[in-house]
C-alpha cells in the first residue's frame, strides 16, 4: 500500500471539497405551495397563494383581500441562484388577466418577511431571497436550466461543489472538549 501523496492537488481540482456535474433536482408544485403558504401567513392582505408549473412557464397567482378578492397573475421569466442568493423576475403582473399590479403588493409581502431574508426591486420586477441561513456557505451551485411542465420544476445544475474545509478541520477536535 502507498502513502498518501504529499502534494497539493492543482489549481483546477479544488482540495477539500466533493464536486459534482449533471445534477437535476425535481421540486413538485405542492412543496412549493406549502412553502408559500406558510411565508405568506404573516400577510394579512394575502388570502391564496398558487404557483403552477406547466408548459415551460412558472406562473403565480396571488389572491389579495383589499376589501374585495383579486386574483393576481405573473409569469416567472428568470431565475438565479448565487452564492446563496434566488433570484426571480415577474414578468406580466396583472389582475383578472388585464389590469396592471402595483408593485406594492409584492412589495407588501416581501416587507412581511424576517429582516435580510427577501429583498424586492420594483424597477426590474426581481425578488431575491437570502438562502444563505439554510445552505451552507460553503455550497456552490452552477444553474444550467430550469424547467417548468407536469406540474414540476426541474433545475439542472452544472458543474457545482461542496467545500470541506470545516469540516476536515473539525475532524481533529474532540467533540466532548469543553474547552
Amino acid at each position: 500500500m502507498s502513502a498518501f501523496p504529499t502534494q497539493r492537488p492543482t489549481v483546477d481540482v479544488p482540495s477539500l471539497s466533493v464536486r459534482w456535474e449533471g445534477l437535476v433536482v425535481v421540486i413538485d408544485e405542492q412543496t412549493i405551495n406549502t412553502v408559500l403558504h406558510r411565508i405568506t401567513r404573516r400577510v394579512p392582505e394575502v388570502s391564496d397563494i398558487l404557483v403552477e408549473a406547466e408548459g415551460g412557464v412558472l406562473s403565480l397567482t396571488i389572491k389579495v383581500k383589499k376589501g374585495v378578492r383579486v386574483p393576481l397573475k405573473s409569469r416567472v421569466t428568470s431565475i438565479r441562484f448565487r452564492d446563496g442568493w434566488l433570484g426571480f423576475a415577474l414578468e406580466e403582473l396583472k389582475a383578472f388577466g388585464f389590469v396592471p399590479i402595483p408593485p406594492w403588493v409584492v412589495k407588501r409581502i416581501v416587507d412581511r418577511q424576517p429582516p435580510g431574508f427577501a429583498y424586492f426591486y420594483p424597477d426590474e420586477r426581481v425578488v431575491v431571497l437570502n438562502l444563505t441561513t439554510v445552505l451552507p456557505p460553503e455550497l456552490s451551485l452552477e444553474v444550467r436550466e430550469i424547467r417548468c411542465e407536469n406540474g414540476e420544476i426541474r433545475v439542472a445544475f452544472g458543474p457545482s461543489r461542496l467545500r470541506l474545509d470545516r469540516l476536515v478541520a473539525s475532524l481533529d477536535q474532540d467533540p466532548f472538549d469543553l474547552e
